[in-house]
């Protein structure tokens, strides 16, 4: 296909392009489709190329409706300018006759989307625990102390004299006194903050294939 038959299909930017290279060109390359339509395709549907275009789900889908409503020429072509064809050319060239069968060919495609589900309650709680702690208090106390000193020779004679007595001293000691009292020690916030992670899908999915059965003799 040369470029005068391109031409109706696409902008004059790919005319001269091997026409196996249009379906994987961009879809604005389409004529009169523009940049500002096909960001709008690609945008809302996806659509980066002139195949994503061709074999979309919703366009095979409306194609299929207006068929199945109007018949077969319901759906319209662009008819390419005809290239003069001399000699053995002419000989084999094949004319499409108006009005023929068409089949659409479709295939499943993944629709990948996400939901909330619950995933679990997750909280934090508080015990009470007993541990022994270990402290060293120094304590004071009194113990009797007793003291002898030697009376001079001849002092206090007159006021000596042999009889019972006793006394006594109130000794004291200091002894560990424990209390407790609760302390305020940390502040514990809880709250939720998400995640975000790649999970792999896999999915079989299915595709009509089109095999072509010729007459014995035929290529």
């Amino acid at each position: 296909m040369g470029a005068a038959q391109t031409r109706e299909y696409v902008d004059r930017r790919y005319e001269d392009r091997d026409v196996n290279e249009l379906p994987d060109a961009p879809v604005e390359a389409l004529r009169g489709l523009g940049k500002r339509g096909g960001e709008t395709l690609r945008k809302a549907l996806g659509i980066k190329t002139i195949r994503d275009l061709a074999t979309n789900d919703f366009v095979l889908k409306a194609q299929g409706v207006l068929r199945l409503a109007e018949g077969p020429a319901a759906i319209p072509t662009v008819t390419p300018a005809p290239e003069a064809a001399t000699g053995a050319d002419a000989a084999s060239h094949r004319q499409e006759h108006p009005g023929g069968q068409a089949l659409t060919r479709s295939e499943e495609e993944l629709e990948v989307d996400t939901k909330q589900v619950p995933r679990g309650q997750a909280g934090v709680r508080k015990r009470v625990v007993t541990e022994q702690q270990h402290r060293t208090v120094p304590v004071e106390r009194e113990e009797l102390r007793v003291q002898r000193e030697p009376i001079p020779a001849g002092e206090g004679d007159g006021d000596a004299e042999m009889s019972e007595d006793e006394r006594t001293v109130e000794l004291r000691e200091e002894q560990p006194v424990v209390d407790k009292r609760v302390v305020p020690k940390e502040r514990v916030r809880i709250g939720k903050e998400v995640v975000r992670d790649q999970q792999h899908i896999s999915e079989p999915v299915r595709k009509e294939q089109v095999e072509v059965d010729q007459p014995h003799g035929e290529q």
